[in-house]
């Protein structure tokens, strides 16, 4: 058959593809067999009638499946989808065609690209993507509880996909570090997570290099397991342990860097086509408002931790005080009022990053005896402690312990001033007790100390 005129009638770039039926059924070689004149501009001189298509563009298991569900299976697949390596999004229409040998089936595949995303060809979706989209993208909206919201979207997904699980994965690059962000099982599958997680940071680095310029990888039989057993067998290993037979991973960007990965494991691979199709647009709308939150919370963090020894601040102490007295009844709690001794007199006769560094070390002596949420530096050589719920036994013991560490410290020296309450006291004059017991403290050290005096 003379496939010549189902390119030439187009005015788009178009081709006609073919596919080799191989005997099992499978996809044999998939070739480029004739393209017209938009087309060929459009590939440059490289291309040639007849080639195997990654001869002129990179293989991709993903088109592939498209294409052999158009030529093989006589499916006409539409997608818009964002192509990386053209740095723009593409129009993709592959129409099955009549084939006169039947070793071989045949497409026309048409497609025009847009350098950003337009709302009208997202549009051009199965009423039951477009129905689900819609959903998640409400439930987005709900500003209460972003996580939990996001969550919402990962159940609509599983139900859709019919899938036993479904998860989301942020990449934290400061501290290289895999954040499982939100995930959903299906009741009764199996579990994603295992004790120890087999999903590290320098794995989820090697997944940006699989996807390449197709923005997906897709596992949807053994075949394209083995396939990237052959690229990645540590990430293959680890699909095989936690018994994954089919798999599809989108990464979540925010404009062009990778911010983390939606995935969906163990779906029903008659509707591939369609998974892939609605996670692919949700991607586009979850790393836009997930990179916004985390944004956020790590500005409203910024707010709360003071930036030379990351330590919470005054702002973090202030709420925390808002926390113990926003129940019905006080807690039993804990105020320990600290100042560090001889701060001025290192910055006088060192420098201030002497001075820093005295803080730096203090701070560390500080988080070896109290956790980390329980400290804060209220400024200067200004740290206090607040513990809630907390016995008056464990108090005192902390406070030992405390004064232990300052005495086998190099050079460290605090003024120490503690309350504890059984709840019948009130902050505020718990606190003015410890800062009294403080100051008395200190001015002993002053009178044993009189040249490190103010």
């Amino acid at each position: 058959m003379d496939y010549k005129y189902f390119v030439d009638c187009v005015k788009m770039p178009c081709c006609v593809m073919s596919v080799d039926k191989l005997p099992d059924g499978g996809c044999g070689d998939i070739r480029i067999v004739c393209a017209n004149k938009s087309y060929k501009e459009m590939m440059g001189p490289a291309y040639y009638d007849n080639m195997i298509y990654y001869e002129l563009v990179p293989k991709d298991n993903k088109f592939e499946d498209f294409v052999f569900r158009a030529a093989v299976q006589g499916q006409r697949m539409h997608a818009y989808v964002e192509t990386k390596a053209l740095e723009a999004w593409t129009d993709q229409t592959l129409i099955p065609l009549q084939s006169d040998d039947p070793g071989k089936g045949y497409c026309q595949f048409i497609f025009e690209f847009t350098k950003t995303p337009e709302a009208q060809r997202m549009a051009d979706i199965s009423m039951d993507v477009a129905e689900t989209v819609i959903k998640s993208c409400i439930r987005l909206m709900n500003t209460e509880d972003f996580r939990q919201s996001v969550g919402g979207v990962l159940e609509d997904i599983l139900s859709f996909s019919e899938a036993d699980g479904c998860r989301i994965m942020l990449a934290d690059h400061d501290n290289r570090d895999a954040i499982i962000f939100a995930e959903r099982n299906r009741e009764g599958a199996w579990p994603m997570r295992t004790e120890e997680d087999l999903i590290t940071y320098d794995l989820m680095l090697t997944w940006e290099k699989m996807i390449g310029v197709s923005n997906a990888v897709i596992i949807k039989d053994e075949h394209d397991m083995a396939e990237i057993e052959e690229i990645n067998p540590i990430w293959t290993a680890t699909l095989r342990e936690a018994k994954i037979r089919d798999l599809v991973l989108i990464p979540l960007r925010r404009n062009k860097a990778i911010i983390g990965y939606l995935y969906v494991a163990n779906f029903n691979e008659d509707k591939i086509v369609e998974i892939k199709e609605l996670i692919e647009l949700l991607s586009f709308f979850l790393g836009s408002e997930i990179a916004n939150y985390m944004l956020m919370r790590k500005l409203e963090q910024m707010g709360l931790v003071d930036s030379l020894t990351g330590l919470n601040n005054r702002h973090a102490m202030t709420q925390r005080v808002n926390e113990i007295k926003g129940g019905a009844v006080l807690p039993q709690f804990g105020i320990i009022s600290i100042d560090l001794n001889g701060l001025k007199q290192v910055n006088d006769a060192e420098g201030h990053d002497a001075g820093d560094e005295l803080l730096r070390r203090s701070t560390e002596l500080l988080r070896e005896v109290f956790e980390s949420r329980d400290i804060f530096r209220l400024g200067g050589d200004e740290f206090a402690v607040v513990m809630k719920n907390v016995s008056k036994d464990i108090f005192r013991n902390k406070i030992a312990a405390l004064r232990q560490k300052v005495d086998e410290s190099d050079g460290i020296s605090f003024a120490i001033g503690d309350y504890w309450s059984d709840g019948e006291t009130d902050l505020i004059t718990a606190f003015r007790n410890a800062d009294k017991a403080m100051y008395d403290d200190k001015n002993n050290y002053y009178k044993l100390n009189p040249d490190k005096k103010r």
